[in-house]
């Protein structure tokens, strides 16, 4: 049953997104160029907030199906659709920037507290000899802080990354398939087999309009969503079941692309603040190069990074030294590539 929801739910989702185009282009819900646009005409944008209703709805209803649901998927659900509802009054009114990171922050500690029992477990595997007559409180505490800002990171990440016909798509959809396979591997738990069906079934929707050239944008409404989630699948494996390099290789394009344009920007003293055009990805695109070259790019990086996310499981030093090697082997091809 929960296999016909998913698939009923591609079917569903494809209808809604083609016949929403219209709809958003009535009510000028638009995406209009800018000096840093990697578009040249306005397009609609806030398909998300078709995929985000559409995908806590069918991760209730197939988890309640399949006996799996519990409280803290509620929340975290609950949580997302806070940050979508921001995200929307974001991307109709320019909410300030410190008003949607402070809901970002207090969805992320709240989730943080809501796992407190899953992090003092996770603690207490963690002791080792050189904890003690230390403060392990305050290493804690520490630890707990360095958790809620990676996590704040991965959220506004995807926002930052998803200025590029199906780069979310291609990164989601990498994530989900990583989660989708340890799952039936039995290393992380079922939810996210279903969870990681689900996301691919709304993002394969989502990518027949999106991708190169694209119909319609996700909008903030989208991706700070999908961001929080990631972010939440990410640190929930590592607290529950000790996977942290599997996911780590496979978001190493989208974590060294704007990690490093974030440090870039630093030393050169622009207000990293601002919204800007100096990743790696809209620097090719701006010499010339289609969506859909640097795309297919990213889509065989990706490739090879699930392998990699997938041999790490038994060699994770090796595997993780490739994965950045071969990344930032394509943030040098895409900076140094000749104006086409």
């Amino acid at each position: 049953m929960s296999f016909i929801i998913i698939i009923s739910l591609y079917l569903a989702t494809s209808i809604l997104l083609k016949n929403s185009i219209v709809f958003f282009e009535r009510f000028k819900i638009l995406d209009h160029p800018s000096k840093r646009s990697n578009h040249n005409f306005p397009k609609p944008k806030g398909a998300g907030l078709i995929l985000i209703p559409l995908l806590i709805f069918a991760t209730l209803l197939v988890f309640f199906l399949e006996d799996i649901i519990n409280s803290q998927w509620i929340v975290i659900l609950g949580f997302c659709s806070i940050l979508m509802f921001i995200s929307l009054l974001d991307d109709l009114k320019n909410v300030s920037l410190k008003l949607r990171l402070m809901f970002q922050v207090f969805c992320v500690i709240s989730s943080i507290i809501l796992l407190k029992d899953d992090f003092n477990i996770y603690f207490k595997s963690m002791e080792v000899d050189i904890w003690k007559g230390i403060y392990v409180e305050i290493i804690q505490v520490i630890v707990l802080f360095l958790f809620a800002t990676f996590w704040v990171w991965i959220i506004n990440l995807f926002n930052f990354m998803d200025g590029m016909d199906g780069i979310t798509v291609v990164q989601a959809s990498s994530l989900a398939i990583c989660s989708n396979y340890l799952a039936i591997l039995g290393l992380i738990e079922i939810n996210f087999l279903y969870f990681s069906l689900i996301i691919l079934a709304i993002l394969m929707a989502f990518f027949s309009v999106n991708k190169p050239p694209a119909k319609i944008f996700l909008g903030d409404v989208g991706s700070i969503p999908i961001g929080f989630l990631a972010g939440y699948l990410i640190i929930y494996n590592e607290i529950k079941s000790d996977l942290f390099i599997p996911f780590i290789i496979i978001i190493m394009y989208y974590l060294l692309d704007s990690s490093i344009t974030l440090v870039l920007r630093f030393f050169k003293r622009e207000n990293i603040f601002e919204a800007h055009s100096s990743h790696f990805y809209q620097k090719i695109i701006r010499k010339g190069f289609s969506h859909n070259y640097v795309l297919k790019r990213i889509i065989g990086l990706n490739i090879v990074l699930l392998v990699l996310s997938y041999t790490s499981i038994q060699w994770p030093t090796i595997s993780i030294i490739t994965a950045i090697a071969l990344t930032i082997s394509l943030l040098l091809f895409f900076e140094f590539r000749k104006q086409k």
